[in-house]
């Protein structure tokens, strides 16, 4: 066995012990740990890199209150965050020896979930923020199979760190909402007492045979026509409002606003929440963290027939040749979200872009200048902390805006609820308010109503991402159409982890962090590699970006003998 394959008995980790920075390691170090054991079916992996997010930070304040975090006691059953990782294999398990080999590299999906149950990498299973890694059956034979992707020789650690984040991006681009009832779904239709409309199910309610009505102060000449039109489903008549629900497809038609919103809250993850008729001109509160982490998805129709409200609007992709406002754009995933608005061939042709750090701001411009000016894009950028008052910053906003009607795509990269309720009323007839940034589920923000149910306006997110679309990716490093360095800020060893992640929570590169954990040296931006080695920037590519040859003499000079 080689040199570069002798496993050690202990390494260096950083284990959440509960929440907030300071239970992250011990006396803000990283902890010496056993290596882990493997078993017949397992992996033991050597983390070549693991890439800083500021998931990770929301992951460390919010302790075992995370959602997805499944151990009971942090203090006593602690977890490893991390879950941009790199990793390569350094040991296998007998009964897994014939599909991995020792020296093999991949990217891992974080995503993990076992019988529809989430094990998520670096939250419910010790992730990438130590030397080793154990990789057992819910990451190698999990829902979607192997959660492992192949990572080619070619690709440096450092820049593979980067393909996760990436993909969350892109696939927010790629989320596919749903035109039709659920199949065989639990449905919930709501009117006022006394209303006399007749509501018709309409061709796709039927076709989607729903398993189960309720229904509450329907007429009877509805219910009637339901039972005629789906025999099918069982049909339950309410008296009051749910106290709780599982609905996968929620009708609201023409109710008051008090009991709408109410209801509203009542669907399923990956519901669909449909206004029925004609409603104000006024802002209700919907959980708009539920839109992003649960995928709910409101939509309306002023017809009374209920399959109406579908396929009307349902894309996700930037309207090609439209106008577009990205909010935080200059932020580590902001600035990836315009790059792609920017460089896409069929992305919009004029962008506002807004953040509060003129650095960052500049260093997006510099980046993309040429793009910019090739696309003959409309490019403005503006800076809120530049303004007198919000209404001021406000009043920019709509001058870009009203060449154009208003926007035709929003995205959402500040996870602040008065942001989204200040940005939301500059949406046009059939925009689309893509909301990235993390708000926690139950955080409820003001939408307007009508321009949801009668104008088409729809709001979207996702959380993570799917196998298929890392893969996605992967193949678009592979292939030389995306390069994901352009989002590299600063690099650093096993010991400046924890700064890393505060430099993360204070934005304090224009750009991604990544760590190596087999390498000690202090946390450094790209264009002071100088600082570390004067070698170190003849080696960079001639845009200034990161190479393998970067890494080679990282490795040479700072990792572990």
């Amino acid at each position: 066995m080689s040199s570069e394959n002798i496993i050690p008995d202990n390494m260096l980790a950083w284990p959440l012990f509960g929440a907030g920075m300071e239970n992250l390691g011990k006396n803000n170090q990283p902890c010496t740990v056993k290596v882990p054991e493997i078993g017949d079916d397992e992996l033991l992996v050597k983390i070549d890199s693991i890439g800083l997010c500021f998931s990770d930070v929301k992951l460390i304040r919010a302790g075992k209150d995370h959602p997805r975090v499944i151990s009971p006691d942090l203090a006593s059953q602690p977890v490893i965050p991390g879950h941009e990782a790199v990793m390569t294999v350094v040991k296998t398990g007998k009964n897994v020896s014939d599909k991995f080999k020792p020296g093999q590299r991949f990217i891992i999906q974080a995503d993990i979930y076992v019988k529809g149950k989430g094990f998520a990498y670096g939250y419910a299973i010790d992730g990438g923020m130590s030397e080793y890694s154990r990789i057992d059956q819910r990451v190698l034979n999990g829902d979607e199979g192997c959660y492992l992707l192949p990572l080619a020789d070619s690709i440096p650690a450092g820049i593979a760190a980067l393909i996760e984040p990436w993909t969350c991006v892109i696939a927010s681009y790629m989320i596919e909402n749903r035109k039709t009832p659920q199949k065989e779904g639990s449905i919930l239709i709501v009117c006022e007492d006394g209303d006399n409309t007749v509501y018709v199910p309409g061709k796709l309610l039927k076709n989607a045979k729903p398993r189960r009505i309720s229904a509450l102060n329907l007429n009877q000449q509805t219910i009637d026509l339901l039972r005629k039109e789906i025999p099918s489903a069982r049909i339950d008549i309410l008296k009051s409002i749910p106290e709780k629900g599982s609905f996968d497809d929620i009708f609201i038609c023409e109710i008051s606003r008090e009991d709408a919103e109410r209801i509203a809250k009542l669907a399923n993850r990956n519901g669909v929440i449909s206004f029925i008729g004609k409603y104000p001109d006024e802002s209700w509160s919907f959980d708009v963290g539920g839109i992003h982490y649960n995928g709910w998805f409101y939509q309306g129709t002023k017809s009374n027939n209920l399959s109406d409200a579908y396929s009307r609007n349902v894309r996700s992709k930037l309207k090609k040749g439209g106008t577009c406002w990205l909010v935080g754009g200059a932020g580590a995933m902001g600035q990836m979200h315009t790059q792609l608005a920017v460089e896409s061939t069929e992305g919009p042709s004029r962008i506002l872009m807004t953040d509060m750090d003129d650095v960052r701001i500049k260093h997006v411009c510099e980046l993309l200048g040429d793009k910019i000016k090739e696309r003959k894009i409309e490019f403005h950028t503006l800076n809120p902390k530049s303004f007198p008052s919000p209404a001021a910053f406000e009043a920019e906003v709509a001058k870009f805006a009203e060449k154009s009607g208003g926007f035709d795509d929003i995205v959402m990269l500040v996870p602040v609820i008065p942001v989204v309720n200040s940005s939301a009323p500059f949406l046009k007839k059939a925009g689309l308010m893509n909301i990235f940034a993390g708000i926690p589920a139950g955080k409820e923000g003001l939408l307007n109503i009508r321009k949801i149910a009668n104008e088409n306006a729809r709001y979207i997110g996702s959380s993570g991402s799917l196998t298929a679309h890392l893969r996605h990716t992967l193949k678009l490093v592979e292939d030389n159409k995306l390069n994901p360095g352009t989002a590299l800020a600063a690099i650093g060893g096993m010991q400046d982890l924890k700064k890393g992640l505060e430099a993360v929570a204070d934005a304090k590169f224009p750009g991604k962090t990544v760590i190596f954990p087999h390498c000690e040296f202090p946390l450094t931006p790209i264009e002071k590699l100088s600082e570390l080695s004067p070698d170190l920037p003849a080696t960079l590519s001639k845009d200034g970006s990161y190479t393998t040859e970067t890494e080679k003499e990282i490795f040479k000079r700072f990792g572990k003998k």
